[in-house]
Order: structure tokens, then sequence, then C-alpha cells
């Protein structure tokens, strides 16, 4: 099944019904380019900053977030390249770029899981559960370089909810 992508402009009313929506109303604030998923999105730039939402998408020169996951949709700032919103080639990036996107949430799993699991054989503890809880919880600003390597891009929301899957997983 295709992705139903909508794009607000200006004078359009408001529709929110698509399972990714454009926000390209208004006057840009920059261009960017989209780094969605670790990939740079061909068919939109960035126009703003999203602050609502899961941010899931970053520019890739301003370093802030144009891209969330509201809801259960995509929302984008940016301006779809007109190339690629008429032949359709938009939706098939989007919906490769957000396949990735939950891949990467799994293989993180996996690897932390067993990361936990060869700890707590050795050691009865995982020092790795212990950093990434006080890494969620706000005590620490910073992974330590082994744990920010798997993690990724991933985003404390992100990162949190892949926490309580591992809690579950391995408990």
């Amino acid at each position: 099944m295709s992705l139903k992508v909508i794009v607000l402009t200006e004078g359009v009313a408001v529709r929110e019904e698509g399972d990714v929506i454009i926000d390209a109303a208004g006057q840009p604030q920059f261009f960017d380019v989209i780094i969605l998923s670790g990939k740079e999105l061909k068919s939109i730039v960035a126009t703003g900053v999203v602050n609502i939402g899961v941010p899931i998408g970053i520019g890739k020169y301003t370093k802030k977030p144009v891209a969330a996951v509201v809801g259960d949709k995509v929302y984008i700032k940016g301006i779809p390249l007109t190339l690629y919103k008429e032949t359709g080639m938009l939706e098939r990036e989007l919906a490769e770029a957000l396949k990735k996107t939950g891949n990467e949430t799994e293989a993180v799993l996996k690897k932390l899981k067993e990361i936990v699991i060869s700890e707590r054989r050795r050691h009865k503890k995982s020092h790795t559960l212990s950093i990434l809880s006080k890494y969620i919880s706000g005590e620490i600003d910073e992974l330590p370089p082994h744990l920010a390597d798997i993690v990724g891009s991933l985003d404390k929301d992100s990162l949190r909810s892949v926490f309580e899957k591992l809690v579950e997983d391995v408990y």
C-alpha cells in the first residue's frame, strides 16, 4: 500500500487525512536538505522547524528538526520539488525512508539486547541498561561513544521506546 501524501499550501483548506503531511505554506525561514533515516531526501527541501511531535528528520545544515511523527502521521515542514510530486517519486522516496526508520529501531533493539544479555551473563547486572536509563531520565547528557554509535540517530523519545521494549524482552 502506497503512502497518501497531502501538501498544504497557501489558500488551500487544511486537509490532514494523509499518511504524510507536508506543510509548504508560508514564507520559508531557510532552505535545507532533509535527512530522514540517515538518507537525504531528494524530493523535499526543508523550509522551517517542526516544533511538535517526535522528531524523525533533521536539516543537514541547520541540524533543526524538520520532520516529526504527530499522532499516527508524519509531518514535514518543507516544499516538494515539482518533478517528484508530479511523477509519484515523492511517495516512493518517503515510503522507502520511513520503512528504513522502522528497521533502524529494530536493529538498535537487537544489538542492545545482545549487549545486555552478554553483560548479565558475565556480571549478573547490565552496565548498559543503567547508562541508558540515566540518559533517558536526563541524569546524564551524553552516552558513552560505544553506545552513541549503536543508537545512532535515534532521538530520546525513540530511544525511550526502544529501552522499554528492551527491558520487556530481557526481563
